[in-house]
């Protein structure tokens, strides 16, 4: 018979044999039950040890073990309040944490969007900078163009005026000259 999955092959051929008469339906409101539980689970040293002693010594041990058990006691129930507060305050602190995350993490956001539309705002001003530097370029060229044009009638007529002055000029001398040999002709006379 396998109990409490503790079978040993070893030992099948050997009786189980319990150190104490105790069964399952055994209650401790029995005086022999009980004497017969606490004697066979003590050391027999201990029992020995502990038959030996005085009354007083053995009741002042008792004393001395329930008040530490007391004490230890109410310092477990301490700890666990203490535990229960620490744990309460650590709940806050990681709902606070949460709260600071989410808002960082939205700001965060908020940057990177902010990046993101100041990119684009800045490639849209690079497009339109350099289409305005292209039509630029064009009306300077055109501008430069219509100036040289200028320029070369400026030149021409510039040119075609000296040349009218110098035969007016002329046509003024050879018209003096041609007074002055009128006029000269007409004096002897």
């Amino acid at each position: 018979m396998t109990s409490w999955d503790t079978h040993n092959p070893a030992c099948d051929d050997l009786p189980h044999a319990p150190r104490w008469n105790l069964t399952q339906g055994s209650r401790m409101n029995d005086m022999g039950n009980f004497r017969e539980f606490f004697s066979l689970s003590l050391p027999l040293t201990e029992r020995l040890f502990q038959k030996r002693r005085h009354r007083m010594g053995l009741l002042d041990d008792r004393i001395h073990t329930g008040v530490n058990f007391y004490a230890t006691s109410q310092e477990i129930v301490r700890e666990w309040q203490l535990m229960g507060e620490d744990t309460l305050k650590f709940e806050a602190a990681k709902k606070a944490l949460a709260e600071e995350r989410e808002k960082f993490n939205a700001e965060k956001k908020g940057l990177a969007w902010r990046v993101v539309v100041a990119e684009d705002k800045l490639a849209k001003e690079k497009q339109f900078n350099s289409n305005e530097q292209k039509e630029w370029e064009i009306a300077c060229e055109r501008t430069k163009r219509e100036m040289q044009t200028q320029r070369d009638q400026i030149v021409m007529l510039s040119g075609e005026k000296t040349k009218i002055s110098d035969e007016a000029e002329q046509e003024h001398a050879a018209h003096q000259k041609r007074e002055r040999v009128n006029t000269s002709n007409e004096l002897p006379s």
